[in-house]
């Protein structure tokens, strides 16, 4: 996690990626990306263009300054490598453009859940940049103040060969010498006796190839049941005081993970811990 793409508005929302990306950065010896999108007006079929063009050009000369206000701010006040760039067009599209173009290996975004509409609309963003993007997504709840990360919760349901898709939250968990908990879950109006049993085994299995492969951190799992995801998941992160949920982001018949699309995205909604959601390529 050496490159780390932040896009802001200048929001408490943003702000509160921006503390969260600051702190991987010091600790990693990374470089943040931090980026805002301009909404321009659009002057190619208007009669006269001058005005648009003048009000172009004082949200971006606007724009930028805060942005660079920014910058000296992280770099004097907590020496971390900060650039800054400025983009026109649609945030969403914006944040996949600049993740490509800078090669970047994580994107912290904010997200305020549902407790509002402009809260709803906001949070959607994060959502479609985690559904679209093939990068890891960090999604920081609005009310979440900063610690260090502590407690690391993987939800996962199948193991498989796709275990280096895994290694962003060892990296993170590496960064901040925090425990990560394994969890498989089990949806028990669905599951028979023989799906108990089965996902129990992998989740010994997972948690034994893990400690093999991270032998410097301490991994611990356990089989989680109930008849809602996001209630159980909740629960548990709440019972045992997790900092912090990853979750894989893929389609059900690829490896026949729950963890799909869908359901990360839920959970960017409503989650009061930070939320990695992490891409199957």
């Amino acid at each position: 996690m050496k490159k780390i793409l932040v896009p802001t508005d200048f929001s408490l929302n943003a702000d509160r990626a921006i503390d969260y990306a600051v702190q991987i950065a010091k600790l990693n010896e990374a470089t943040i990306y931090l980026i805002h999108a301009c909404d321009h007006l659009d002057t190619l079929y208007m009669e006269s263009a001058i005005p648009e063009r003048e009000y172009n050009k004082a949200i971006t000369d606007a724009a930028f300054d805060k942005l660079e206000i920014l910058r000296r701010s992280i770099e004097e006040t907590e020496q971390v490598l900060v650039n800054i760039q400025l983009y026109s067009g649609p945030i969403n599209d914006t944040i996949l453009v600049a993740a490509e173009e800078h090669n970047v290996d994580l994107i912290i975004m904010g997200t305020l859940g549902i407790s509002g509409i402009k809260d709803k609309i906001f949070g959607s963003r994060t959502a479609s940049v985690i559904s679209k993007s093939i990068v890891p997504v960090l999604a920081i709840p609005l009310e979440y103040d900063w610690s260090p990360p502590a407690k690391l919760l993987l939800a996962i349901n199948r193991f498989d060969e796709v275990s280096d898709l895994l290694n962003p939250v060892f990296d993170m968990a590496t960064i901040f010498n925090a425990e990560v908990n394994i969890t498989v879950f089990t949806d028990e109006d669905n599951a028979a006796a023989s799906d108990y049993l089965e996902d129990a085994k992998e989740v010994k299995l997972a948690e034994e190839k893990l400690r093999r492969k991270f032998s410097k951190l301490v991994i611990k799992a356990e089989h989680l049941s109930g008849r809602y995801f996001e209630d159980s998941i909740n629960e548990h992160i709440s019972k045992n005081k997790i900092d912090l949920l990853a979750m894989t982001t893929h389609k059900r018949s690829f490896i026949g993970s729950i963890f799909n699309r869908s359901i990360t995205r839920k959970m960017s909604y409503h989650s009061k811990v930070p939320i990695l959601a992490i891409p199957v390529k």
